[in-house]
C-alpha cells in the first residue's frame, strides 16, 4: 500500500477516532447484552446456541477491526484465527473455542467499548472547541448585548479565533497520539502471536512451494515438447539428409550437393529454434548485460511501441532478476498477440528493500489469473520468492501488471 502524506494521514486518523464512539457503543452494546443473555438461558440449550452466535458474531466484528486498523496502520491486520479442520462440526468449534485469537477478539471489542467512547468525546471536545472559537466572531452579532458574546471587543474576537485555530493544531496533535495509541493496542490482540504467525508462515511456504515445483514440471513438459516436436524433427531430417547425400557422393555429386544445402538450410533453422528456446529458458543477454539490456531487447522485438524506464540502484540478485524478467517477457508477449494495444509501458524501480516491476498497456483489457494461464504461472514464479503479483485489467481499459519481488541487496 502507498504511503500517506502527513495530511491523508491525519484525515485517515480523524475518520479511525471518530467512528470510536458509534462502533464502542455498539459492540459494547451487543456483546454486553447477547453474552448476558447466552449465559443466563445456558442451563438451556439455546443458552449454548446463543453463545456459539455470539462468538461468530465477536470473531466477525474483530475481522472488521483489523480491516479498519489500516486507516491508521497503513494496511490492515492478517487475521490471527487457526484454520478450521475438514471434520466433523464438533471439531470445528472446539477449535474455535481453544483457540487463543478467539479470545484476544473479544477482549479488544469489550475495551473498544469504553476506551472507543472516551476517546470519542475527548477528540469530540477539542474540535468543539476548535470549531466554536473560530465561528465566535461569526455568531455574535445575532448575540444578545447582555450575552457573553455580546460584551466582546474585536481583539478579545481574534484571540479566540487564534485560539481556535491553535485548538485544530492540538487536536491534530492529540489524535495522532490517539491513533498510534489505538493502532499498538490493536497489533497487541488482533496481529498473529508468534506461534499462528509461524504457523501461517509455514502454509503459505508450503503453498508457494509446491505451486514452484508444478510450475517448474510445466515448463520442463514444455521445453520437452518444444524439443521433440522443433528441433529434433529438423535434425533428425538433417541426420537423413547427410546419410543421402553421402550415398549419392559418388555417382550423383550434383544431388548430392543439392542434399547437403536443404541439410544445412535446416540446420539453421534448428539452431534458430534451439536458440529461441534458449532464450526462452535463460537469456544470455540477461546473465551477460542485466535486466535494462535484457528488457530493451523484448521492447524491440514487441509489435507495439513500448516505453522503458528502469531506475534500479543496483543489479538485484540474479533469481529476483530473472524473475522481473519473466514477468516483462510474458506481458509484452501478451500485449502483443492479445492485448489489441497501441501502446505499452514497462517501469521497474527500487522500494524500501522490494524492486517494483509494472507492465501497463492500452489495450481491450480483461486479462485474468486462472489455473494454467500464463498469468498463474508468473505469479507462481513471483510468490515462491515471497513477491507478489497483482493484475488489473477492467474490461476495455487496458492492463496493469505490478509485480513486488523482496530484494536483499
Amino acid at each position: 500500500m502507498a504511503r500517506r502524506t502527513l495530511p491523508q494521514q491525519l484525515w485517515a486518523d480523524f475518520i479511525y477516532l471518530s467512528a470510536g464512539l458509534p462502533l464502542g457503543t455498539l459492540w459494547l452494546t451487543l456483546l454486553a447484552t447477547g453474552l448476558s443473555v447466552s449465559i443466563g438461558t445456558a442451563i438451556v440449550i439455546v443458552g449454548f446456541v446463543g453463545l456459539g452466535l455470539m462468538l461468530l458474531i465477536w470473531r466477525f466484528g474483530a475481522d472488521l477491526e483489523r480491516e479498519r486498523a489500516s486507516l491508521v496502520l497503513g494496511a490492515p491486520i492478517p487475521r490471527a484465527h487457526r484454520p478450521l479442520p475438514a471434520g466433523g462440526s464438533l471439531q470445528r468449534w472446539r477449535v474455535r473455542v481453544t483457540d487463543p485469537a478467539t479470545w484476544k477478539d473479544l477482549a479488544f471489542l469489550l475495551i473498544l467499548g469504553p476506551l472507543g467512547i472516551a476517546t470519542a468525546v475527548i477528540y469530540g471536545v477539542i474540535w468543539s472547541a476548535a470549531i466554536a472559537g473560530i465561528a465566535a466572531p461569526a455568531v455574535s452579532s445575532a448575540a444578545p448585548d447582555d450575552s457573553v458574546l455580546g460584551g466582546w471587543g474585536p481583539l478579545t474576537f481574534v484571540c479566540i479565533v487564534v485560539g481556535g485555530f491553535a485548538c485544530i493544531a492540538v487536536a491534530l496533535a492529540i489524535g495522532r497520539g490517539m491513533a498510534v495509541m489505538w493502532g499498538a493496542l490493536a497489533k497487541a490482540l488482533l496481529a498473529p502471536g508468534d506461534r499462528a504467525a509461524l504457523e501461517a508462515r509455514t502454509r503459505e511456504l508450503e503453498v508457494t512451494r509446491a505451486a514452484a515445483v508444478d510450475s517448474a514440471d510445466a515448463r520442463l513438459r514444455r521445453i520437452e515438447r518444444d524439443l521433440h516436436d522443433g528441433a529434433q524433427h529438423r535434425l533428425a531430417y538433417v541426420a537423413m539428409e547427410l546419410g543421402r547425400a553421402r550415398e549419392k557422393l559418388a555417382d550423383d555429386p550434383q544431388g548430392a550437393d543439392r542434399l547437403l544445402a536443404e541439410a544445412h538450410e535446416e540446420s539453421k533453422r534448428a539452431m534458430g529454434e534451439l536458440r529461441d528456446l534458449a532464450r526462452g529458458i535463460h537469456p544470455s543477454v540477461l546473465t551477460d548485460r542485466g535486466l535494462d539490456a535484457a528488457v530493451s531487447a523484448l521492447a524491440e522485438r514487441c509489435p507495439v511501441p513500448v516505453d522503458v524506464e528502469l531506475r534500479l540502484d543496483r543489479r538485484p540478485p540474479p533469481a529476483v532478476e530473472t524473475a522481473a524478467y519473466y514477468v516483462i517477457a510474458e506481458a509484452l508477449t501478451n500485449v502483443g498477440k492479445h492485448a489489441g494495444a497501441r501502446s505499452a509501458r514497462v517501469r521497474a524501480s527500487d522500494d524500501d528493500g522490494r524492486m517494483v516491476v509494472e507492465i501497463a498497456d492500452d489495450g481491450r483489457g480483461g486479462a485474468r489469473r486462472a489455473p494454467g494461464s500464463g498469468l498463474e504461472g508468473l505469479a507462481q514464479r513471483v510468490e515462491a520468492l515471497d513477491g507478489t503479483l497483482a493484475v488489473q485489467s477492467p474490461e476495455g481499459a487496458g492492463t496493469t501488471i505490478r509485480a513486488e519481488l523482496p530484494c536483499a541487496w
